[in-house]
This record gives structure tokens, C-alpha cells and sequence, in this order.
């Protein structure tokens, strides 16, 4: 059985303890809760050890990394643009910087 995965690379505008990215990473968690729910996600993997060099991503906040497994492609999708994810979504340019030209955000496998 094939599975798909996606890697997000971002970086917050502030630092962690500023009000903005909290509301990020409380938003973040109920994305996480809701993914769970769907059945459809087969692991979430924390970043929290994963070293990122600083410089692949210019801005003043600390990047933010995230990467998941899902059943397939199409319940991927189904979630990236549903409930708490597509809310996320259409307010993540309060809570991150814009990347540079050309510079990929995401990648699926």
C-alpha cells in the first residue's frame, strides 16, 4: 500500500512568545486534532529536533517544519482544503512571512 507525505517549510513572523505565534501554534494543535479524527492520517512527526539552516529561509521568527503521512493523495487534499486547515490557510499571512521568489513551501512524496 502506497502512502503520501508532505513537507512544510515556513517561517513565523515573530518570535514564539509573541501573541501572533501563539495563536498559530494554538490553531496548529486543533488542525493536528481534527487530522487525527478524519482516519485518515497515519503519522504526524514533530520537528522539534529536526536542524534547519537558518539562512534557507530569511525572516525573523523561528521556521516552522511539518511533516505528515496520509492515506493518499486524495485525503490529503480533502483535508488541506476543509475545516480548521483551510481557516489556517486563509490567515497564515498573520503568522508567517512571505517566502522569496521561486522558493518552494511544500513537498509531496
Amino acid at each position: 500500500m502506497a502512502f503520501v507525505a508532505i513537507y512544510t517549510v515556513g517561517r513565523l513572523k515573530h518570535s514564539y512568545e509573541h501573541p501572533a505565534s501563539r495563536e498559530f501554534f494554538e490553531v496548529g494543535n486543533e488542525v493536528i486534532r481534527q487530522a487525527a479524527k478524519t482516519g485518515d492520517l497515519i503519522k504526524e512527526f514533530s520537528p522539534s529536533r529536526v536542524l534547519f539552516p537558518e539562512k534557507a529561509i530569511k525572516g525573523e521568527g523561528p521556521p516552522i517544519l511539518t511533516l505528515t503521512v496520509w492515506k493518499n493523495l486524495q485525503t490529503l487534499y480533502r483535508f488541506t482544503y476543509s475545516g480548521h486547515h483551510m481557516n489556517a490557510l486563509r490567515e497564515r499571512n498573520k503568522w508567517f512571512d512571505s517566502l522569496q521568489a521561486r522558493q518552494p513551501n511544500y513537498v509531496v512524496w
